[in-house]
């Protein structure tokens, strides 16, 4: 088949592909910590926010004695280099004791983290609030799970039966949308919708509002983004897990192979 047929066919595909893709431009991110790549850590291993919104977490219990890895963590922790350890001697958790989440909306919102840890341990993972009805994701007695603040589980009650395995990293996340709140494990529903309405305001890292547990494991890319009413889930799945947009790739193919053929004519 002569080269010009094949590109011309190759642009038509990529060129079909992209229209079916959807954008996800009105995925806007609100806090983002690296946790573990050079920058991403302050005084005492603090996450800071690397979205220009300066949710930096100032406070932390023991975090100087957290160390840093940088062994591959997960598959779709899209350009990670490492990860934050909390697995050290002692308990490790960071706060903000502000309200600095207080402008985050009580809808059409999300948040996620990876997480990995050798054994079940009941422990936050990573919280938008420390308040009654703040929305957690943790690692609890029965597996991973999600909740609000002394108010009702999301997930099962003590975490997903059967979603914890020993030294293996998953992606957990929480998405609020019209109203309704789904707990996902690596990109799965894994939970029936939950209609409480979630206080924002001092997020925590690894450690439990209040300081009553903390997370003895490895975590990575913890993310919070807001979008507009309608924007499907796996584009919010996404986004946490920084997922490059595949328009935009596909975009700059189409361009590529488009400029090889006019030129072979």
């Amino acid at each position: 088949m002569h080269l010009s047929t094949v590109l011309a066919s190759t642009v038509l595909f990529v060129a079909a592909s992209f229209a079916t893709m959807p954008a996800r431009a009105s995925i806007i991110t609100y806090a983002e910590y690296h946790l573990g790549e050079p920058g991403s850590l302050g005084a005492n291993n603090r996450p800071q926010d690397s979205s220009g919104n300066a949710h930096h977490l100032t406070t932390d219990i023991s975090g100087s004695t957290a160390t840093t890895g940088a062994l591959g963590f997960h598959p779709t922790a899209a350009g990670s280099t490492a990860y934050l350890d909390t697995t050290p001697a002692g308990n490790q958790g960071w706060y903000i004791p502000a309200a600095s989440y207080a402008t985050l909306p009580s809808d059409n919102f999300a948040f996620g983290v990876f997480a990995r840890a050798s054994a079940l341990n009941s422990g936050d993972v990573f919280t938008v609030g420390g308040s009654t009805g703040s929305f957690k994701l943790s690692l609890a007695v029965n597996g991973w799970g999600a909740s609000a603040n002394n108010v009702a589980w999301i997930s099962t009650a003590s975490g997903n039966v059967g979603s914890f395995t020993a030294d293996t990293c998953v992606h957990l996340a929480l998405i609020r949308a019209g109203g309704q709140t789904t707990f996902y494990i690596d990109g799965v529903a894994s939970s029936a919708p939950y209609g409480g309405t979630p206080v924002n305001d001092a997020p925590h890292i690894a450690v439990s509002p209040g300081g009553a547990t903390y997370f003895n494991g490895w975590l990575d890319e913890a993310r919070v983004v807001t979008f507009t009413p309608g924007e499907s889930a796996a584009n919010v799945i996404n986004a946490l897990q920084a997922v490059p947009e595949p328009s935009t790739a596909l975009l700059g193919l189409v361009g590529v192979l488009a400029l090889r053929l006019r030129r072979k004519r």
